[in-house]
Parts: C-alpha cells; structure tokens; sequence
C-alpha cells in the first residue's frame, strides 16, 4: 500500500515530526547551557588555581620580608661586633637572644623556615638548625640574591630547597668576605607539597609548579604520565605558561590546563582538569533525555503497530480483496478472522463475494454462448466475400482459356475451404493464417500480374492463437483497393513483431493509398455498426480482436511515406493480459 494510505506510516511520521523539533531545540538547548557552563568552569579553575599562586606569593613575600627585617634589626647586628665583648657568658647569652628571636620568627609562619645569619668578619654564624655551622664558602656556592631551587646538604642529607640571600651592605654581594651580614632564608618543597595535596584534596585536578627550565615539584598522587605529556606540550609551543587557561586533547581526551604565575619565585602553577569530568552531570542529563526519547518512540511505534495491526491491516486486507473483486477474480475470500469488529465484516464480504460469483458465473456462460454466436454470424458474412471475388476470379480465367491457372486457383481455393470450413475450433495458429494468405496471394497473382508478396513473421509468433480468417480481409482490400488500382510494380508485405507479451501483424502495400481525408473517414466508419451501403469486412475484423483479445486490442491504419498503406493489428494474448 502506498504510503499516502498507510496509517501506520502517517502515525510513525507524524510521532518523528513532533520529536524532531523537539531533540533539536533541546540539542541547542544544551549546546548553548554547556558550552555557559564550561566558560564558568574556566573562570572557576582560574580563581582557584590563582588564589593558591596567591597564598604562595604572600607566604614568600612574607619570608622575604622578615629576611630584610632582619638584616636591619639592631640586634640581629650585633652578631658583628659579638667578638669585642670580654665575657664569653655575655656572647653566649647575646647569641641565644637572637636565636630565639629567629624561632619566635619561624613558629609565627606557616611554613617551617630555616633562617641563618652569618657575620663574615668575625666568623660568627647563628641558625634556627643546631646542626648547621659556620661555611662561607658553601654560601657563596649557594649564594641567591632571587629565590632559586637547590638542592642543600644538611647532615649529609641531599634536600631540595627554595633559598634566599640578603647582604648588608648590597655592594658587598660580590664580596662576600667584606660583607657585614649575611641573612638566609630557606624552606623546603614538602611544604609547597603539602599545599598542592590539600589543594587536590577539594577538587578535581592534579596541581604541581613547573619552571620554564623544565623543573617540576608534584603532589603526592600525580599522574607523571600526564604532567610529562604537557611538559611536551609546553616545549613544543602548543601550550604558553603566560596564557590563564586552554584546551588540550591528550590521548584522545580533552583537559582544560590552567597557569598562574608565582611571581616570588619565578614557577608557575599548573592544574588540569578533564573537561568531561567537569560535564558528566550534564551529559548524563543528555543521555537520559535522548534514552527517554527513544523509549518513548519505541513504545509509540508499539502503539503504533497494535493499531496498525488491530485496524490497519484488516482495511487494507479488505481493500485488496475488493480490488480484486474489481479485477474480476470473483472467487477471492478472506480467511483472517482477526476476533473483533471486523469479523462480522469479513463475513458479510465472503457472502457477497460469494453471491456475486454465482451471479457472474451465470452471466458469463450467457455471454459465452452469446459471443459464439456472433462469431459465427461474423464469419459466415466474411466467407462469402471472399467466395464472390474467387469466383468473378475463375470466372475471368475461364474466359482467357487458361486451364492450368483454373487448375492451380482451384487447388488453393480448395485449401482455402478447406480451412475455413473447420467450424469446430473459432481459432487458428498464425502459422495456418499465414499459409492461407499464401494460397490467397497466389490465386491474386494469376489476376494480378505486376504484384508479388513477401511474408517476414518471426517464428516463435507463428505458434500465436488468432480468431480464423482475421488477415484475408485486409490482404484483399491491399490487393484490391491498392494494388490492382496502380500501375507499377505491387508489393504486399506481411510482418510481425512481438516485444514482450504485445504482438502486431501489419500488411503493408505500395499501392495507390489513400488520402487523408479519406482515412479519417474510414476511421469514423469502423465506430459504427455497418449498413448496406457501408462494408463489413473491417468492422469484423475489429470486433472479432475485441472479442477476442479484450479492449487493448486495437486496429490502425497509416499512410506510408513510401506510397500506399499500412494495416496494424496489435494485441495482447488473454491468458498474458490475465496474469
């Protein structure tokens, strides 16, 4: 059925009209809410990872400015002229006064800070670390006017640290001999440590330092496959430490990386976040809209198909076989019984079909019998048509004392009768057809003696069903009317041609023709019932193919280019047409 009358069909499209626009609007709907969402998870990541790169800044800061406190503060001074006091009690309790002066110092910081001060020119040295002594020559080693990360030795033990200098007075940092004071300050990086785990602890990154030179400090639980990945990036160009925030795809996965620059000591904080993570609510949001979606469309197809099932399926069967009923197969029933409504119906449509049937059988053995007796009228008129013109024939040969030719047009004539008087079959082959033009033709040749004859008919049309005595007419009215009326060489050519399950026969003539005036006329003659005035033998000829052959059969008429005129008869066999 087509589509047009299918309701199924028109329920499944009218459902997928009516979420189409809504999967569209909801798919930009969710477009425009992520793509708000992930502008605000960039703003979000950058103030976080700014305000940790701020708290680094300010603890710094802070140490920095406590180291210059003390390079100024009057008794941190005294460490220089501590060698001109006599009582070594006295230099010793001077030395605890400023080594509690630098713990009170470290206990109010957040981080535990070593702090040194050494007076090159007495050798006096005093640390928050007992175990350190003094060794100029190990801070001119170290010597950093800038925070710098290095790696100390205390007790043997190798310890990354951050360290700062300050020497008073400045102009004697490339002199450190000469130097007055010296102050040091310096924390190691568990501390920075410790802050990047708590950091990590509240969200869903992974934060450690980089330096432009390639240094990394890292939380405990870093993925050190991910922070070398985009330490390559940073060293191929396709990430800038000096950016706040960009995309990248790594393995195949989309992180957001996040820089703030520490600006005390020259790294820079780093943080990712897989930006999916950051959008799983939402996308799970999506996903379960577009499950309900198509559950939804599953079960409105389901709806859909019991209501095809329950109504559609029982009209159209009814259609179909009411179609067939009007394509004239009366025995059609329906055997469904689909155990509702529709039984009743189903029934009530045998029953008529059935009724109809008995009614049509019964008509179409009248009509049968009828139809036999019109063939028979038909034939008996087109027989003696043909016997007259014979006989005037013989009659002209008998005059001209030509026995042999008597003889010969006898011999056909005989063949002629012969299979014209078979009355018990209405229908012959084309191949007997054809045998009787032959006879016919040659008897005319006697009369005739300028026409001559060609039969091209394929041979697997030869073996075709035809009405008797169907060509004869319209070969004699090419003779006769075409070319025994002309005064040159006359040429009647019979051929056939069959293209699938359609076949024609045209006899065609080189004749005198006819004009077109003439033609139409001859036309308007063959729609009406012949008179005395009028001839039969072409009105026979059509309603015998109708009769026959049923209303596709037709009989057409054309005048050739060559000079005369061109019969068609063209058909298509009962038992092909029925299929």
């Amino acid at each position: 059925m087509r589509l047009r009358e299918n309701t199924f069909a028109k329920i499944i499209t009218l459902i997928v009209l009516l979420l189409i626009p809504i999967i569209l609007l909801y798919t930009l709907s969710m477009q425009t809410s992520m793509k708000v969402i992930e502008e605000e998870v960039h703003t979000l990541q950058q103030k976080d990872i700014t305000f940790l790169a701020d708290e680094f800044n300010k603890s710094v800061t802070t140490l920095t400015s406590l180291g210059f406190l003390l390079s100024e503060d009057i008794h941190i001074q005294k460490l220089q002229t501590l060698h001109l006091i006599e009582s070594a009690y006295e230099r010793n309790d001077e030395r605890l006064r400023i080594m509690e002066r630098l713990r009170l110092l470290n206990v109010s910081q957040r981080w535990d800070t070593q702090y040194s001060i050494l007076a090159p020119a007495n050798q006096e040295f005093v640390s928050t670390n007992t175990y350190l002594s003094y060794d100029l020559e190990a801070v001119k080693e170290l010597l950093a006017p800038v925070w710098t990360y290095q790696e100390m030795v205390t007790q043997n033990i190798k310890q990354q640290r951050f360290v700062r200098h300050i020497v008073k007075p400045k102009s004697k940092l490339i002199d450190l001999d000469r130097a007055g004071i010296i102050v040091e300050i310096s924390f190691p990086e568990e501390y920075i440590i410790k802050d990047l785990d708590t950091f990590k602890e509240t969200g869903k990154g992974d934060p450690f330092l980089y330096h432009l030179q390639g240094e990394t400090i890292r939380n405990k639980t870093s993925n050190q496959e991910m922070i070398a990945n985009i330490h390559q990036l940073v060293g191929d160009g396709v990430l800038a430490p000096g950016s706040r925030n960009m995309p990248v795809s790594i393995a195949g996965k989309k992180y957001l990386v996040t820089f703030a620059h520490i600006s005390t000591l020259d790294w820079y904080l780093v943080d990712y976040v897989p930006i999916e993570a950051m959008l799983q609510p939402i996308i799970k949001t999506q996903m379960l809209f577009y499950v309900s979606v198509l559950l939804l469309l599953i079960m409105s197809v389901l709806a859909g198909y019991l209501l095809y099932r329950n109504v559609q399926r029982p009209i159209s069967l009814l259609i179909r076989n009411v179609k067939r009923l009007q394509e004239g197969n009366y025995s059609t029933r329906i055997t469904v019984n689909p155990k509702n409504e529709f039984s009743y119906l189903f029934a009530r449509f045998n029953d008529m079909a059935a009724e109809t049937e008995r009614l049509i059988e019964k008509v179409y053995v009248e009509e049968l019998r009828r139809r036999e007796a019109n063939v028979k009228q038909l034939q008996s008129q087109i027989n003696p048509h043909f016997l007259y013109n014979c006989f005037a024939l013989i009659r002209s040969l008998a005059r001209l004392d030509k026995k042999e030719s008597v003889m010969m047009m006898s011999m056909h004539l005989a063949k002629y009768y012969r299979y014209t008087t078979r009355v018990e079959k209405l229908t012959a082959t084309l191949k007997e057809e054809l045998q009787l033009l032959e006879s016919y033709l040659e008897i005319q040749r006697f009369h005739i003696q300028h026409m001559n004859y060609v039969i091209d008919v394929p041979a697997h049309m030869q073996q075709l069903e035809l009405p008797r005595l169907l060509l004869q007419p319209i070969v004699e009215n090419a003779v006769i009317h075409g070319i025994e009326q002309y005064d040159g060489d006359g040429l009647i050519m019979i051929t056939g041609q069959s293209n699938h399950d359609w076949h024609s026969i045209t006899v065609a003539d080189n004749g005198v023709g006819m004009s077109e005036k003439e033609l139409q006329k001859l036309e308007n003659e063959l729609l009406h019932v012949p008179d005395d005035l009028t001839g039969c033998a072409l009105w026979n000829i059509k309603q015998r193919m109708l009769l026959q052959f049923g209303p596709t059969a037709s009989l057409s008429f054309a005048i050739r280019k060559e000079g005369g005129m061109a019969v068609t008869l063209s058909w298509r066999q009962r038992d092909e047409q029925n299929q």
